[in-house]
């Protein structure tokens, strides 16, 4: 039932309309970092090319983000349906698996970067405590490690490293902690105690050789998703919150080629006092609010379609994904 109501609204759609599909990780189905990565991270390449054919089929028209922003602003005309796919935190994968898929298939993107990230090894500590997780048992790790043991599920709490959803279950748990609690813990582990999510030395963040090389042709263009992903709700320092969101920006104008002046939210989380330097600084942002957005729909409120494997891999279940958050 969800399928067809996704069918019917997108098919018979009438006025002026962008949909927004949102993706993080683009992972081949037997790529080893998924044995270390949250499963609603993750979609398989296939899966990416199969949604921009079946978007494409029902007759919606790809588009940038930005620009279907500008041609509503502007009064230009606008298909009745049209699609925008944003990339958010800037994994390298996004290089090596999406943008191929993307040139294929001749469909602009927006990746939305964390720009203190870019041209490093680090990592978010999401991936980081789940690769400390899959891979050991706690209680039996050294002490700098035992203050994940009251976020643990209880039975699991002397026994054997995690299973990833039972994993994933303790990120959610850890997101009542602020980032930088979080990274300080961290942070003290030994560095030869940490698990990488590949092996050593490896990179899982973009480059800026590898972002001049997706900008060249204008198919992909590059957002602000602050400098460290912090959580804005989770920032007290007006200084700190001015930083992550305003030069963040400056970060991007640094790149050069291919920037634009679009905001994303980490993890969706807004403040009253994060929305207003947003609204000064840029023209649009992105929440993690499911839907679709019609002509008069707030351009720093937009609202995406958060798919992965587990909840689009196939037509039928796209489209339920997509009936769902329209209801």
């Amino acid at each position: 039932m969800l399928a067809l109501i996704g069918w019917v609204k997108i098919r018979f759609t009438a006025q002026p309309t962008l949909i927004i599909l949102t993706y993080h990780r683009i992972l081949p189905k037997d790529h080893p970092v998924r044995q270390q990565e949250q499963p609603g991270m993750v979609t398989a390449p296939e899966t990416l090319q199969s949604h921009i054919q079946t978007m494409k089929s029902l007759g919606a028209i790809p588009i940038h983000l930005n620009d279907w922003l500008d041609k509503r602003a502007g009064g230009d005309q606008l298909p009745a349906l049209s699609f925008a796919l944003t990339f958010d935190d800037g994994w390298r994968d996004n290089f090596q698996y999406a943008y191929p898929v993307l040139a294929a298939e001749n469909v602009p993107a927006t990746i939305f970067l964390v720009t203190q990230l870019v041209d490093t090894n680090q990592t978010f500590w999401p991936e980081q405590v789940m690769a400390l997780l899959t891979t050991r048992a706690i209680p039996d790790s050294p002490p700098e490690f035992r203050w994940l043991i009251p976020f643990l599920p209880s039975q699991k709490a002397t026994e054997k490293p995690l299973t990833l959803n039972e994993a994933d279950e303790v990120i959610t748990r850890l997101k009542a902690l602020d980032d930088q609690t979080i990274l300080k813990h961290l942070n003290a582990i030994q560095p030869q105690e940490r698990q990488s999510e590949e092996k050593a030395n490896s990179r899982s963040i973009l480059n800026t050789r590898e972002l001049v090389n997706m900008a060249a042709d204008g198919l992909i263009r590059f957002g602000a998703h602050t400098q460290h992903h912090y959580r804005l709700n989770r920032i007290e320092e007006t200084s700190l919150l001015k930083r992550e969101i305003v030069d963040c920006l400056n970060d991007l104008r640094a790149l050069g080629k291919g920037v634009v002046p679009v905001f994303c939210y980490p993890n969706g989380d807004i403040t009253s006092e994060g929305e207003k330097l947003v609204a000064e600084h840029y023209e649009a942002a992105c929440t993690t609010h499911t839907g679709w957005n019609k002509m008069n729909r707030d351009p720093f409120g937009l609202r995406r379609f958060n798919l992965h494997d587990g909840n689009s891999y196939s037509y039928r279940t796209l489209l339920a994904t997509i009936g769902r958050g329209i209801l």
